[in-house]
């Protein structure tokens, strides 16, 4: 919002009060940032801090899930962007990020952040198929060249490029930043089978209920098949175990501790790399 408000000092003063930007081993300075004029400029610069060599063509590609929270900006600031919403089935998300510090916790609350976390991509990919495709991660791990392809002609515009098999196979060489490497550590391999369907085993049968319970006919429009067809709500004493009731209290708190913890681990980078 502060770059829609062209209020540079305030989107540079949330950079650099974001842990996640603390990350950066290679940060444009605070003056090229706020010399910027354009939303545009700026993500360029954030991007490119060097800028480009003369004939070199700026490709960028963010994977971030919540960049779909600022398509409107972002297809602004970038008309000839291309967008893509990656969708998977809910439960298997629960159980790749419920570790995490970010995740949800409990199969209710990821219920709900999922479907929330899905709707602004269906909601773009439905006003603007022209720029915004959504596309199944199902369908991509399974291997196929030609998902690939549909995808990578989408993106680029081009009817003519090709994904092969051999291209499948192939290691990317991404170099995911250190702090990130514990949840990223598939970046850049060869697309899994296996992952698709890991959530049958590391959830419990109560927690893929629970789940579809609360976002079943979510999964139902995507496509995805419910392992329960008449799913039981949480009892009074589950979701007191779970910290749902009265109120989403311990779920909360456990997030914002975890958070807390990740940021205390940045928040002073010069202090850290001294140890």
């Amino acid at each position: 919002m502060a770059l829609r408000d062209k209020n540079t000092e305030r989107a540079v003063a949330i950079l650099e009060n974001h842990y996640t930007y603390r990350l950066w081993t290679k940060r444009p300075s605070r003056a090229a940032l706020l010399a910027c004029d354009t939303p545009s400029e700026f993500f360029a610069k954030l991007v490119f801090p060097d800028g480009l060599k003369p004939g070199e063509v700026p490709v960028w590609i963010d994977h971030t899930p919540i960049n779909l929270d600022n398509f409107s900006l972002l297809r602004d600031a970038f008309p000839k962007a291309r967008f893509i919403s990656l969708v998977r089935d809910g439960r298997a998300v629960f159980s790749s990020v419920r570790k995490l510090e970010w995740g949800p916790t409990t199969p209710i609350q990821a219920a709900s952040w999922w479907a929330a976390r899905t709707a602004p991509g269906l909601a773009a990919s439905l006003t603007y198929p022209e720029l915004c495709m959504t596309v199944h991660y199902e369908d991509l791990v399974c291997g196929n060249p030609d998902n690939w392809t549909k995808l990578l002609r989408f993106v680029s515009e081009d009817d003519t490029r090709m994904v092969t098999i051999e291209d499948l196979a192939k290691q990317s060489g991404f170099d995911v930043p250190e702090f990130t490497k514990h949840q990223h550590a598939l970046v850049g391999a060869a697309p899994s089978v296996t992952r698709a369907e890991a959530w049958r085993h590391d959830l419990s049968p109560r927690e893929i209920e629970l789940f579809e319970v609360n976002a079943g006919a979510l999964l139902d429009t995507l496509g995805y098949d419910r392992e329960y067809q008449f799913p039981r709500y949480a009892s009074r004493g589950e979701m007191i175990r779970m910290g749902e009731w009265p109120v989403r209290i311990t779920a909360q708190v456990l997030t914002r501790i975890r958070l807390a913890r990740r940021w205390r681990k940045v928040k002073d980078p010069a202090k850290d790399a001294s140890k």
